[in-house]
């Protein structure tokens, strides 16, 4: 009897022991399938910070990074979800960091977005230099330890990458394009132009930098039919008429001259209002009318 309360007693006590262990583990540097996180390291380098961003901003320049995985199609390195939590993270850390810190960062998705399938760890870290956004990586989509618990206290090893040497065995390559730019060849280390990407939207799709991807399958789009220049129709010329020249015509002949009755009249009219407008008298009248009946 006394040796079963002892061994409960134990157990009790042992539980105690861990729980309290447990409590104490400084759980942002631990991993379980919902920790991510963001932190401060310091550095031998002079970074233009600190950086005030907006989350709208962050997500802009998060969503050009690009990687490729075993040569197949470019795939974004962060998804949706992970550059919601990671833009939010982000901000107050680049506005309190100093000229010499680096921005470490961890997140972990489930590949797919299907809740039964192990989360996997990106990590690396982040910092404006000479107007850029420096994205430099040193876990792309890393698998979990299994029956990683709190409660064990035993800690992940996490590589944010390294300014001085690639990472070995990353399992991707980091991508030109959609405003990034890879930095000294090297297959974990992109720059994006701050000012230009925020200029614009992100685009889902990938596009390279020309002659920056080989392996790509991307190709810009062909026009479906070939621009022909619009030739002007050749004018044949209209066949010549003669025109048929006008008939001369006949010179205007002078006009007969008036007949002698005709003076007569004119004669006898102008008398005629003369006499009625008073201007000569009536036996003038008759005179002159007598003249001119006299010559017919």
């Amino acid at each position: 009897m006394q040796y079963l309360f002892s061994t409960r007693m134990a157990g009790l006590l042992a539980c105690v022991f861990l729980a309290g262990k447990a409590l104490a583990v400084d759980t942002t540097k631990m991993w379980s399938e919902t920790d991510d996180y963001v932190k401060l390291e310091a550095v031998n380098a002079e970074n233009a910070h600190p950086v005030v961003f907006s989350t709208e901003q962050l997500s802009n320049l998060l969503q050009r990074v690009f990687k490729r995985v075993d040569g197949k199609t470019p795939q974004p390195y962060y998804n949706d979800d992970e550059i919601k939590r990671l833009s939010e993270a982000l901000l107050p850390v680049f506005a309190k960091a100093g000229r010499g810190d680096d921005v470490q960062f961890v997140t972990s998705y489930r590949p797919g977005g299907m809740f039964f399938i192990p989360r996997v760890l990106n990590a690396g870290r982040m910092f404006v230099e000479n107007g850029k956004l420096n994205v430099l990586v040193g876990m792309c989509g890393d698998s979990l330890d299994m029956a990683y618990y709190h409660v064990t206290g035993v800690k992940r090893s996490i590589n944010h990458g390294s300014r001085i040497k690639p990472s070995a065995n990353l399992g991707c390559t980091l991508l030109s394009g959609n405003g990034a730019v890879s930095v000294n060849s090297r297959p974990d280390w992109i720059s994006i132009d701050i000012a230009a990407a925020l200029a614009s939207t992100p685009d889902k799709t990938y596009h390279p930098v020309p002659g920056s991807d080989p392996g790509t399958t991307f190709q810009p789009a062909t026009a479906t039919t070939t621009f022909q220049p619009v030739t002007a129709p050749v004018s044949k010329p209209s066949p010549t008429v003669q025109a048929t020249p006008p008939a001369p015509q006949a010179a205007p002949q002078p006009a007969p001259a008036a007949a002698p009755s005709s003076k007569a009249e004119e004669r006898l009219t102008v008398l005629k209002r003369l006499k009625d407008g008073g201007l000569i008298s009536d036996s003038e009248y008759e005179q002159k009318r007598a003249a001119v009946l006299k010559d017919l």
